[in-house]
């Protein structure tokens, strides 16, 4: 059971000793085995008698060429070629050559889903970042860069489609039924690019017409059933091309884009070139069975892989640790993309809340490492919300201090010295410098050093002389390996909020420094400061803002997140106040100020209705739970559960009345309907903690004449959670599951609304739908409703005061990691901050991280995982058996 992970280190990077320029691809697809042949055109990259070294995994190796000449197994390299475990060795005779190989695969066993697998009878591969070694033996790393020609031979009942990366340039007939398509891609790659689907699908097909007057056929392939659900996504895709032409000047390069959905699929999606392969969560839209956050889900992730065939494939990341480089700007342009087809303000919230939930609680927990790390086991737990999320600030940060036209510039000057090439963070960079003439060498710490700075600002003003004072400090935490502390240069985007609600100075500070002073002048009295507006850094920020201000800001604020800030940050300190005080045995109260402020925004009747449902929102528990520095999950669940029972009450009548006005069972999606029905369903969630059993009625009656998933979705939960609608919740229930049983997304709904069940006997009903017909052959998806669901949105039911909880999902991740890693590691991150709780339930918790840790066998997904969490000495003597599997140590508690 003793092992030892393998550390791969960003310092070590070397170029291959050979660089793979082309590759013949056939790929014989069979029912119970595949057939593939690759040969490979290669040549020597300098002067040396190395080997060449080509990864594969998981193949039967049936034959070897070189030049076209059999090489027959040898005990060494001198007598022909070795294979192990993970890879294929050959001396080559010639500086360059050709490597013909020829190998068997059964995609039928494949349930990693990386590589080529097969689901629902249909064949899809799925390659980032190391599965493409998984099809043939290949240098499978991002820097190796080739085209590619690929053969694809099918049973023509089986799958009658037969798609790869490319143009297609040949089909036709062969014997016994079977057919073949040839795709040739003429653009440089690397291997996680490539991409096959072969199957029985239906295609929805579009043109468009690219500026310099190109015609692109655009399909879009997904289950024959699925066919009417594809215009939302077809739409998607067109608006993204015309965008990325007008924002960057990125246009599309082939004659065919294809899109194909599939349910078995451990991403959201993928950006192969010219094949995007997606998660069907992220492609199907329609309004019976898709809600409005589905629809602006399709529409940003179609526009994120149709970025990435600038910002990931015509210019690629050089290796691994460089991951940022492609996620961080292409999350940075959709956003920006997102925010332009909607709203900035709404849009820049939801991507901040998002932030706080899970990059902020990374960046302080044992998983902690810079946007581009230095070292990892496996790449596979680096598609973090670090490389991500945090990757996309970096880049919002310099176009805040570049400007929009120096950072175009720098794009520009990207695209076209790097097209076709591997590159580097520094290099994305230094095209910063070059547009703007500015050094950036300090704003480079961002890239390569972990942690969230915390700012704390202090303001005065002199009545005097009416100038204005405010000072900035910065604290950067150190982390081992991770943070040494430095300052960071950091954009601060502000406004001065004079008395009459006009900005009396508004622009972007520059802190470099620790702490740094900015003075103004001719500023009236009782001007209020707006920090960080539309989130111009991720920072955590401490400022003295009294209640007055903060409502000041409320409503002057020009900042729409600002705006919406200012709120959050008065309902947040209210809530951790509450929680204190419930910790040490005291009353909750919620006060008269809480409630008048909620009056305030409930008679607004300029507010934009997205921004006035946010404003009306209480902190949930992921967003309060990171700010404790204990956390006990039952206090914050009690006193949020006591704001939303007084709330309901206490403004009831003005939550009825919102809930009348707004109430309209419309079914068309289009953003200005999206925030009626947010209003009229925050309004009905108040109305159903307030006691009134008539609430249930009107839960029953939306959930009856509701034609659209968003309302019937919405009333739904309510039902199931509301103890006045316990008559009706089991048909309720029952009816809708029979009503969409047949549509996947939608019973992955049905199971996520009772894996956040708040019922004191969840355990049991979440326990009871394993068994259910529901959970025959659960896709990653069904099972992320129901697990994923469970342990991080419902803090009731995983933080079970007897530690049944943490059973229930360790049970599940021991079962599953044999058969995806790649989800168990991802799930397990439920444990992560397991020492930030409070000592009864970090008990429990670490009891059932040493459980998992002390498997027989654990993949390198989640060992790498379990050893950050829980100390590489821990680690080490539960694996190597010398530990109690189920005992913390005094020390560790």
């Amino acid at each position: 059971m003793s092992e030892i992970n393998s550390v791969t280190y960003l310092k070590d990077y070397q170029q291959p000793d050979y660089w793979v320029t082309h590759v013949d691809l056939t790929v014989d697809l069979r029912e119970g085995e595949t057939l593939v042949r690759a040969v490979l055109q290669v040549k020597k990259n300098g002067n040396h008698a190395n080997p060449l070294v080509l990864d594969g995994e998981e193949l039967e190796l049936l034959e070897v060429k070189q030049n076209n000449l059999p090489v027959a197994k040898g005990a060494n390299r001198a007598d022909g070629y070795v294979m192990n475990r993970t890879s294929l060795s050959l001396q080559p005779t010639q500086d360059a050559f050709t490597v013909n190989t020829l190998v068997r695969i059964h995609p039928e066993q494949n349930t990693a889903l990386e590589g080529l697998y097969k689901s629902g009878g249909n064949w899809c591969t799925q390659c980032e970042a190391e599965g493409f070694r998984r099809i043939t033996f290949f240098p499978d790393r991002p820097d190796n860069m080739a085209t590619y020609s690929t053969r694809i031979i099918a049973d023509q009942i089986a799958a009658p489609v037969l798609l790869s990366n490319g143009n297609l340039i040949d089909q036709g007939q062969l014997e016994n039924g079977r057919h073949y398509t040839v795709w040739e891609d003429p653009f440089p790659k690397p291997s996680y690019l490539f991409a096959l689907v072969a199957g029985d699908l239906a295609c929805l097909d579009d043109t468009y017409v690219t500026a310099s007057g190109r015609q692109v056929m655009l399909c879009i392939y997904a289950a024959p059933k699925d066919l009417d659900k594809l215009g939302h996504a077809m739409a998607s895709l067109k608006k993204a091309m015309k965008w990325d032409e007008d924002v960057y000047g990125r246009e599309y390069d082939l004659d065919l884009f294809n899109i194909v959905a599939v349910d078995d699929f451990n991403m959201g999606a993928m950006e192969n070139k010219s094949l995007n392969i997606f998660n069907t969560k992220y492609v199907l839209a329609h309004p019976d069975t898709a809600t409005d956050a589905d629809y602006e889900g399709v529409e940003g992730v179609v526009a994120h892989e149709y970025f990435h065939n600038w910002t990931g494939n015509r210019v690629t990341c050089r290796d691994w640790f460089q991951l940022c480089l492609k996620e961080g700007l292409t999350v940075f342009r959709d956003q920006e993309f997102s925010g332009d087809m909607g709203s900035q303000a709404v849009n820049r919230i939801a991507n901040v809340r998002t932030l706080r939930m899970s990059q902020f609680p990374e960046d302080a927990g044992p998983m902690a490492h810079p946007p581009r790390p230095n070292q990892f086991v496996t790449i596979n737990n680096f598609y973090t919300a670090t490389v991500y999320s945090k990757g996309a600030e970096l880049n919002r940060m310099l176009h805040a201090l570049l400007g929009k036209e120096d950072f175009r510039k720098a794009s520009d000057t990207y695209f076209e010295r790097f097209d076709g090439q591997a590159v580097t963070v520094e290099d994305w960079v230094r095209c910063m410098e070059e547009a703007s003439g500015r050094d950036l060498t300090q704003f480079m710490l961002w890239y390569t050093q972990a942690g969230t700075p915390k700012i704390t600002a202090h303001w005065s003003h002199d009545q005097a002389t009416n100038n204005f004072t405010l000072t900035l400090e910065q604290q950067v935490p150190t982390i081992t390996h991770q943070s040494n502390g430095q300052p960071r240069h950091i954009p601060v985007k502000f406004g001065l909020v004079g008395p009459d609600g006009q900005d009396v100075a508004q622009g972007v500070l520059e802190l470099t420094q620790a702490t740094h002073t900015f003075t103004f002048e001719k500023v009236p009295p009782h001007t209020v400061p707006s920090l960080f507006r539309h989130f111009s850094a991720p920072v955590n920020l401490e400022a003295p803002y009294t209640d007055d201000q903060l409502r000041h800001l409320m409503v002057h604020d020009r900042d729409g997140f600002n705006q919406w800030e200012a709120g959050n940050r008065f309902l947040t300190t209210n809530l951790m106040a509450q929680v204190d005080r419930y910790e040490h045995g005291q009353d909750i109260i919620v006060g008269d100020d809480v409630l008048d402020s909620f009056r305030r925004i409930l008679q607004r009747a300029d507010m934009d209705q997205e921004l006035k449902s946010l404003a009306l929102s209480l902190p949930v528990y992921q967003e309060i739970a990171p700010q404790r520095e204990v956390i006990d999950p039952h206090a914050i669940i009690a006193v949020r559960k006591t704001f939303l029972e007084t709330l309901g009450r206490e403004l009831h009548d003005e939550f009825l009345e919102m809930y009348n006005t707004t109430y309209h069972p419309g079914k068309p999606y289009d953003r200005a309907d999206a925030g009626r029905r947010s209003l009229q369903n925050i309004a009905l969630g108040y109305l159903s903690h307030s006691g009134d059993a008539e609430v249930a009625k009107l839960a029953v009656r939306q959930y009856s004449q509701a034609n659209n998933m968003t309302d019937r979705y919405a009333a739904l939960n309510i039902i199931i959670n509301m103890d006045e609608a316990q008559p009706y919740r089991d048909g309720v229930a029952q009816h809708f599951y029979y009503q969409f049983e047949h549509d996947a997304l939608v019973v992955d709904k049905w199971v996520g609304a009772f894996a956040r069940s708040q019922a004191d006997d969840v355990l049991q009903i979440v326990k009871s739908l394993t068994q259910h017909q529901a959970f025959t052959h659960p896709t990653p998806n069904r099972m992320r409703a129901l697990y994923g669901t469970f342990s991080q949105a419902n803090p009731k039911g995983f933080h079970a005061k007897d530690g049944s909880g943490y059973a229930f999902v360790a049970d599940f991740l021991m079962g599953l990691d044999a058969k995806n890693p790649q989800v168990a590691s991802r799930m397990i991150g439920a444990f992560e901050k397991f020492r930030q709780h409070r000592k009864d339930l970090q008990t429990h918790m670490e009891a059932q991280l040493r459980r998992i840790a002390s498997m027989e066998s654990l993949s390198t997904d989640l060992s790498e995982k379990l050893e950050r969490y829980l100390g590489k000495e821990t680690y080490s003597r539960l694996r190597a058996g010398k530990g109690d599997a189920h005992t913390p140590t005094p020390s560790q508690t």
